[in-house]
């Protein structure tokens, strides 16, 4: 079984067409979704493991100039790395969930039309579609293990987010956006557009328009939001 599992996320990563046959043929779907667990625990335990706590606790208390005194100290107290991994681990699985879930939805609305699959099973190919985010979790374990990210604040612990690639600095008001969307979000996209290419026989454009438009509400908002809160 893990030969097959393993050769199947091969082919999801290098040959996605051929990848979503052999999904087609057996999906497998818990396996991915165990890869993507397993790599945000990897990934998070590595970050904090590694990071100036002090610091990160001055990063993290620094937009809370009302906590003075003891309130300061009880709060310094309470973000130890231990809580810092479990709500980030949680956070991230809990996030990771809702993708998958509503993915697996839209999936199932724009095929109403052409295939009649049962929601679970969309819920299995929308598993597949974490593939991308898994890589560069086990990337960001890598970076930390293996380099100084003592000062590495969370928002660009993501090697491949725009923030990283762009350099985006720790004091903008863009930096949480820059550092959620990175090169594994346009690989989910193009995975999601071959997708809908082998399921629905669709042409790339309308493939990829699709697959781009939860990405651009969602990140849409996200901008929008940021730039109203610029002009208050």
């Amino acid at each position: 079984m893990s030969a097959r599992v393993a050769k199947t996320a091969g082919e999801v990563i290098l040959d996605p067409l051929k990848g979503w046959e052999r999904v087609e043929l057996r999906s497998d779907w818990p396996w991915p979704l165990l890869a993507l667990a397993f790599a945000t625990a990897m990934a998070w335990t590595t970050y904090y493991a590694n990071v100036d706590l002090a610091w990160l606790q001055d990063h993290l208390l620094a937009g809370h100039s009302e906590l003075q005194g003891r309130e300061l100290e009880f709060m310094r107290n309470l973000l130890g790395r231990t809580l810092l991994t479990v709500m980030s681990v949680a956070s991230s699985l809990l996030v990771g969930g809702a993708f998958l879930l509503l993915t697996a939805a839209w999936l199932k609305v724009v095929a109403r039309t052409r295939r009649s699959d049962p929601y679970v099973k969309w819920v299995g190919r929308a598993a597949w579609l974490t593939v991308p985010e898994t890589v560069m979790l086990l990337m960001m374990a890598l970076r930390c293990a293996i380099a100084d990210t003592s000062n590495l604040p969370p928002e660009l612990s993501n090697p491949l987010s725009i923030a990283q690639l762009t350099g985006i600095g720790v004091g903008s008001r863009w930096l949480s956006l820059a550092g959620s969307v990175g090169v594994q979000s346009f690989w989910t996209i193009a995975l999601c557009a071959a997708g809908l290419r082998h399921w629905l026989g669709m042409g790339w454009v309308r493939a990829l328009s699709i697959a781009l438009a939860p990405a651009l509400l969602l990140y849409g908002a996200w901008a929008m939001g940021i730039a109203l809160g610029a002009t208050q």
